[in-house]
């Protein structure tokens, strides 16, 4: 399976889809919609669909918050660019013209990115792909809508991509042009020459992962 999503690619992973027209809903309405119902993560589709997701709990959004710091301190350490949560919203077109809407658990954008872009590209959702995202596979999640999400977001650029899945404790690591790579259990996860010199410590998320499956 090469990391580039088809035109036809599967919807989303969502909960609620509502027609809404591709552009009818402005980033700043998209904001207010988010801050208004907090607890839902909202993104829009190839079609202009909005796809309205319960947000992970418990174990999930620590996870997240765990490769959220990790990834953060890299970036004051030395790192640069712009580390962002899962309420950052990425509003990319790719070059059929085709435009997506998507929210990730963790990403990451680089300074040359930041550097290129203006300042309508960054307020709100940003007007471009980052270059690394992180997806945490919640209990509400099936493994294959997440597998599809990932493929797209490569589809749109992303240069490196990792779908933490807590309940099999495996990490899926997605490269542009590549076959997703299968780690089990890794003990670090590396930013290769993306996030250079960044190593993820993954005690924390496997001793989460656990508590989870003990349940």
């Amino acid at each position: 399976m090469i990391t580039t999503a088809p035109a036809d690619a599967p919807p989303l992973p969502g909960l609620i889809r509502i027609g809404c027209g591709l552009g009818s809903i402005s980033d700043e309405e998209l904001e207010r919609i988010c801050e208004e119902n907090p607890g839902w993560k909202f993104e829009l589709d190839e079609d202009g669909e909005l796809v309205i997701n319960v947000y992970a709990g418990d174990e999930s959004a620590d996870v997240g918050s765990e490769l959220g710091r990790q990834v953060g301190n890299w970036r004051v350490g030395g790192g640069g660019g712009r580390a962002r949560d899962a309420s950052a919203g990425y509003r990319m077109t790719d070059a059929d013209g085709r435009t997506r809407l998507l929210e990730p658990d963790v990403s990451w954008v680089s300074p040359e990115r930041l550097a290129a872009a203006t300042r309508e590209d960054v307020k709100g959702a940003m007007s471009f792909n980052p270059d690394f995202v992180v997806e945490v596979r919640s209990p509400s999640d099936s493994l294959s809508n997440q597998q599809t999400k990932m493929e797209i977001w490569m589809h749109f650029g992303v240069r490196l991509g990792w779908l933490v899945d807590l309940d099999a404790c495996n990490v899926w690591i997605y490269r542009p042009e590549q076959e997703p790579q299968l780690l089990e259990r890794p003990s670090t996860l590396d930013g290769e020459d993306v996030l250079v010199g960044l190593e993820v410590d993954c005690a924390e998320i496997w001793r989460l992962a656990d508590d989870a499956n003990a349940d």
